[in-house]
């Protein structure tokens, strides 16, 4: 079996946020302009869905003996993603306005362009078909797969370079 190596140096923990309200809408919101708009935060479900990972990432933590000043909590400028860091931080006792939570652009949702922007999710469809026929092509103004990738990338390597030893 061949041997892999990865430049990870810190443990990851994933989520995404919880439901929100543009998810209950039906709404593509993808844009900075329209993603860090209060009004497409979490919905109420959404607020306790991110309850709920934040108590199970706490058992994690507990069951691992990993200590919680070790978590540094990343997140996009997005609404629905600050809240959801919001709450998870809350619910570690991690004071949100601290060292340990900061907010990274690269992490920001796949901007789809302005022809999907505010549109029914049902539009989704039309870029999946462009992804599929290839990554690297980009929706009218957006971001190809390949750009998110690039861009995800980026972020990872800026993570490993300032919190070395961390989850």
């Amino acid at each position: 079996m061949a041997e892999t190596t990865s430049f990870a140096r810190n443990r990851y923990w994933v989520l995404r946020h919880g439901k929100s309200i543009p998810n209950e809408k039906g709404l593509i919101v993808s844009s900075m302009e329209n993603g860090t708009r209060p009004e497409y935060q979490l919905a109420p479900e959404g607020v306790d869905q991110a309850k709920l990972a934040g108590e199970l990432f706490r058992k994690v933590l507990e069951e691992n003996c990993m200590p919680i000043e070790n978590v540094r909590i990343c997140y996009s400028p997005f609404s629905r993603t600050r809240q959801t860091a919001q709450v998870v931080a809350s619910v570690l006792d991690i004071q949100f306005e601290g060292a340990q939570c900061k907010v990274m652009e690269n992490l920001r949702e796949r901007f789809f362009g302005p022809s999907y922007e505010l549109m029914s999710h049902d539009k989704y469809h039309e870029v999946w078909a462009i992804d599929e026929k290839d990554p690297l092509v980009k929706p009218e103004g957006g971001e190809s797969v390949d750009d998110v990738a690039s861009r995800l990338v980026e972020a990872m390597a800026n993570i490993e370079s300032q919190f070395q030893g961390q989850y």
